[in-house]
């Protein structure tokens, strides 16, 4: 089990209300720091919703809810690229395949485990194209 992930490019963000005629005067606030979070370079963030992705799946595969039995009696290989789209909270929103592997089996095995992710840190891009590859080494 592996999976790899790409970043979609950005897209401008929709506008869903009018901007105010005379916005509101800005008054002085206290300066904070940032949160250590916050401060990290755009490749660590990257990095750690990836790994939180790795991890969850690896989950998925030692409680045996991520390479199908059936698949592995049947020598299935593949990849699957799918979609993969969160609410703003890290929660899965939708996902769909967008390239298959194949093999019908794998492709719905790759959706159950992409819509069984929980709780990605809040900085993972909301539409993300998702590698999940089933291989028997």
């Amino acid at each position: 089990m592996q999976a790899m992930l790409r970043p979609l490019p950005a897209q401008p963000p929709l506008l869903l209300t009018e901007p105010e005629a005379h916005p509101p005067e800005a008054r002085p606030t206290e300066a904070r720091p940032a949160p250590a979070a916050r401060r990290q370079p755009p490749a660590a963030r990257a990095r750690d919703w990836q790994q939180e992705v790795r991890r969850q799946f690896t989950r998925q595969q030692q409680r045996g809810e991520f390479y199908p039995v059936e698949a592995i009696a049947r020598g299935l290989q593949g990849e699957v690229l799918v979609l993969l789209m969160l609410d703003p909270d890290g929660s899965v929103a939708a996902a769909r395949v967008e390239q298959s592997s194949g093999h019908r089996l794998l492709d719905a095995a790759a959706l159950d485990a992409v819509r069984a992710l929980r709780s990605l840190p809040a900085d993972a891009p909301r539409q993300t194209l998702l590698p999940v590859r089933f291989r028997l080494d």
